[in-house]
């Protein structure tokens, strides 16, 4: 995600969204005070079915008196929810103890939503590698008890290596994004189960009246200014599969997924999945890729036969 982007909309639709199951609903707070959650989500949930997992107050909080009166002065009777509050931040144990008894709470046939707010919050207290390590024992864990999560991050805020090893274990990426015109974008850089046509779409939307409202289909903006939800580049009746290229340039260079993987700094999982156009590269990475691979970036955006057909033209 991006600044401007109102990702916090996304997570108060992913928990506030109505439907058959009965949801117990437990948000997990890094970078917002209690009293910031339980005031917006107060008129959503009854007492029983949301569950706040407070790892601010004395993580970005620093313990401040402001914070902790949420705690203080029976203010514990006019809390709205079931609030777990967690006090030492300097390493994860308490806070891994927490998640841990909650799931086995919730373990036996109760659908629950898990939002972490947010895993650039959590490297922030504890670094990437105990983040990374949270992440990659948690989420899958989270998939086999049948619970949905959403994990926000600031894209930017992380290395090349961890949000490849996160795209590689979660099944659905998006990326947010905001634009000088006043639009914000969305796009899906991973879909597991779903087909690799919707990979590479740019959804434009706007935000309003505080709701989120996505221009589909294509529209004059409020700005005057007419979007396009395939950008012009991608306007073509086959989808772009960047992958194929990736694997035939390497293959054509006598690499293999490892050694190509090495140079790039990924683990050849990531590069696996790219290359099945599972997963989209970042920029930056894709940058790397050409390089490596000797190649300019508009050659991976040649359907093959036009790349071969230019062969045999120069021949």
């Amino acid at each position: 995600m991006e600044p401007g982007t109102y990702f916090d909309y996304f997570g108060e639709y992913f928990l506030t969204v109505r439907d058959a199951h009965h949801f117990k609903n437990i948000y997990v707070s890094f970078d917002f005070p209690p009293q910031k959650i339980c005031s917006r989500y107060r008129d959503f949930f009854h007492q029983d079915n949301f569950i706040l997992v407070d790892a601010f107050t004395f993580g970005k909080g620093q313990g401040d008196e402001l914070f902790q009166s949420f705690y203080k002065n029976g203010a514990d009777k006019f809390r709205p929810f079931r609030v777990h509050c967690i006090k030492n931040l300097s390493e994860p144990a308490e806070f891994i103890e927490t998640i841990g008894k909650l799931q086995e709470e919730f373990r036996e046939s109760i659908p629950c939503k898990y939002l972490f707010e947010s895993l650039t919050g959590m490297q922030e207290l504890w670094g990437e590698e105990d983040t990374l390590h949270f992440f990659t024992y948690t989420c899958p864990k989270l998939f086999e008890l049948k619970a949905l999560a959403y994990w926000p991050l600031a894209w930017e805020a992380h290395s090349r290596a961890f949000l490849a090893n996160i795209s590689h274990i979660t099944q659905l990426v998006i990326h947010l994004g905001f634009r000088e015109e006043g639009l914000c974008t969305a796009r899906f850089l991973k879909m597991e189960g779903r087909p690799s046509q919707l990979l590479n779409v740019v959804y434009y939307y706007n935000f309003q009246d505080n709701k989120i409202n996505f221009l589909e289909p294509p529209r004059e903006a409020d700005t005057g200014v007419r979007f396009e939800r395939v950008p012009s580049f991608l306007r073509k009746k086959d989808p772009i599969r960047i992958g194929d290229h990736i694997r035939r340039f390497r293959l054509g260079r006598n690499l293999s997924q490892v050694e190509l993987a090495r140079m790039l700094n990924i683990t050849p999982s990531a590069l696996s999945q790219i290359e099945n156009n599972q997963n989209l590269p970042s920029l930056q990475l894709f940058v790397d890729i050409a390089r490596s691979l000797g190649k300019s970036l508009d050659s991976f955006f040649l359907n093959i036969s036009s790349s071969q057909s230019l062969k045999s033209d120069k021949k």
